[in-house]
């Protein structure tokens, strides 16, 4: 009997395995959750500020979202447990209310960041439509991307993006030296300038932008809990962060300085080949499409988890009201569902409800309010300012200095506490006078 219990041990352990990732694939996951819209948003802004000033402006967000990432990552390996998520280092730190608060502030940024996503997704269509005359409505535009987009929100499993995040990022790649290459043929014509240097009015249309070039801090710990080995996480999220930096900052000073005052407020538009600017669109539409769903998993996961706690009390309570010995059928499937929480760790992180129903009325009404939003805004620059300067600052940089300090205060080690000024100053700035320059624009 022990042999078949330890048989059945083992072969569980292996299943779990298979859909835990390598180290090469947590880094190209990482990558791909950082190279979103606001890579693309980024040369816009650099223009705006200058060449000089953007490069300075640049390295103090860069670090601070390194930093940041890596308090995360140290907290979670000194508490090691398993499929520990973002909120449970909040509870354990700053309390529950915080937690509570945080949890709406991550769902609020992520469902920003897949609004920007859709509203790239259809000016992107549009303009494809366009090359070929054919107009279009931003409406009707929407409509179409539903039956692209719709299918990808009810993906349940993170693993499902191990290869699939590869190949996102070499679209990416493609559609960078697309705009390299167009950028090229500019040059050898004598359009390359570097007299735009420094504009310090324009600082805070660009600090919330750059700030969402770090947009994968909510998938930090998701990542580093599909890994086969997690501890190998710090240095991973090391050198796909810096991968990511990297990329962003060299396209956007090469072609901001190279378009000029035709920079587009999405880059890709700049490109003046119609065919080499469909099919760098299309390249990129295909990975924002493979890195929308990896930015939706946390605000998902967040929102069934509030809906499982209030349904577990709801039913406790009926129970204990109609003081009946037999148990609800729904009782009964959320009680299984915990069960098998529980004791299959593949399945933990993936699903929360066994219900797939709950599950697809959840996420519906979620898209359907992405979508209303995204008919809404009316300009994405700006947008995106807006959410990197408020929930970006908030969630990126403040809460992970906060509760690094707090987790960590009988650490005989030494305090990062110049680390800890650089990130807070940081946020600081980038909430107050990135919040109101951005609102200015929208209002």
């Amino acid at each position: 009997m022990e042999n078949r219990e330890i048989e059945d041990s083992n072969k569980l352990n292996n299943a779990i395995k298979q859909h835990k990732s390598t180290a090469n694939q947590a880094y190209f996951n990482f990558i791909k959750s950082n190279l979103g819209i606001g890579v693309i948003v980024l040369p816009f802004v650099t223009y705006q500020v200058g060449l000089l000033w953007s490069v300075v402006l640049f390295i103090p967000i860069a670090f601070s979202c390194l930093k940041s990432s890596h308090f995360l990552i140290e907290i979670a390996d000194d508490m090691n447990i398993e499929n520990i998520l973002y909120a449970n280092i909040i509870k354990q730190t700053l309390g529950y209310i915080w937690a509570q608060i945080l949890d709406i502030a991550i769902i609020l940024q992520l469902i920003g960041l897949c609004i920007a996503y859709l509203i790239f997704l259809t000016e992107s269509l549009a303009q494809s439509l366009h090359q070929i005359n054919i107009e279009m409505t931003k409406l009707q535009c929407l409509l179409i991307t539903l039956v692209i987009v719709i299918p990808l929100t009810f993906v349940r499993k993170i693993h499902f993006f191990h290869s699939t995040s590869k190949y996102g990022f070499y679209c990416a790649l493609a559609s960078f030296c697309i705009i390299l290459y167009d950028c090229q043929d500019r040059v050898s014509v004598g359009n390359f300038h570097f007299s735009n240097l420094i504009h310090f009015k324009n600082t805070f249309n660009y600090v919330g932008v750059a700030i969402l070039c770090c947009e994968g801090v909510f998938t930090v710990l998701p990542i580093r809990d599909s890994m086969k080995n997690k501890f190998e996480f710090k240095s991973v999220a090391s050198q796909s962060l810096l991968t990511a930096f990297g990329i962003s900052i060299f396209l956007s000073l090469i072609s901001s300085s190279t378009y000029q005052g035709n920079t587009q407020s999405i880059v890709l538009f700049s490109i003046e080949n119609p065919i080499l600017e469909v099919i760098s669109l299309i390249l990129y539409s295909i990975s924002l499409l493979l890195t929308f769903p990896l930015q939706l998993f946390p605000a998902v996961q967040i929102i069934e988890q509030m809906f499982q706690k209030n349904m577990i009390e709801f039913i406790n309570f009926n129970d204990i009201e109609e003081n009946s010995n037999q148990e609800s059928p729904i009782s009964k499937n959320i009680a299984s569902t915990n069960d098998k929480i529980d004791d299959i760790e593949v399945d933990k992180d993936d699903q929360v409800f066994e219900d797939r129903l709950l599950q697809i009325i959840i996420r519906s009404l979620l898209m359907i309010t992405i979508y209303f939003i995204a008919y809404q805004i009316p300009h994405l620059s700006h947008f995106l300012n807006l959410i990197g300067s408020i929930f970006g600052s908030l969630l990126q940089f403040c809460f992970p200095v906060l509760v690094h300090i707090i987790y960590f205060k009988n650490s005989k080690s030494n305090r990062p506490v110049i680390q800890y000024a650089i990130i807070l100053i940081v946020s600081m700035l980038a909430i107050v006078l990135g919040t109101a320059e951005s609102l200015k624009h929208l209002v």
